[in-house]
């Protein structure tokens, strides 16, 4: 596999990855990089766990599975970094928060449009502007 820095840094790289289907061995180690188990993970992802745990560790996810799986870990990497530490990171996104009608910002990542606006929430705290 390419270089997953590279893939989670650069979207032409992610786009690349994502058409192309990641495997379900990726897939594992992508999930283990947020710290999340299978189930929490595929509670944000347009297929069954049970989908997915039948797959073959070489076959590969759909582009759209794909494409949301490196989405989400690209977002986990980004919030390590601003948070400090993953477990940062995860306690904040299961905090409900005011700003969302007291929701928490991981209820939001069951869509493309969801991450986009988290990762937004996320910048706005690197640079001081929203907490």
């Amino acid at each position: 596999m390419e270089s997953i820095d590279n893939i989670l840094n650069d979207p032409a790289a992610r786009y690349y990855k994502a058409s192309e289907g990641i495997s379900k061995s990726d897939f594992i180690s992508f999930v283990a990089m947020t710290g999340l188990n299978l189930t929490e993970f595929s509670a944000l992802l347009p297929v069954s766990k049970r989908t997915i745990e039948k797959a073959k560790n070489k076959d590969l996810l759909s582009p759209v599975v794909s494409d949301r799986v490196l989405q989400i870990v690209s977002l986990y990497q980004y919030g390590k970094d601003v948070f400090g530490d993953i477990e940062s990171f995860k306690g904040w996104l299961q905090s409900p928060l005011i700003a969302l009608g007291s929701k928490k910002p991981i209820e939001f990542m069951n869509n493309d449009t969801g991450i986009s606006f988290v990762r937004d929430l996320v910048g706005r705290i690197a640079h001081g502007v929203y907490s």
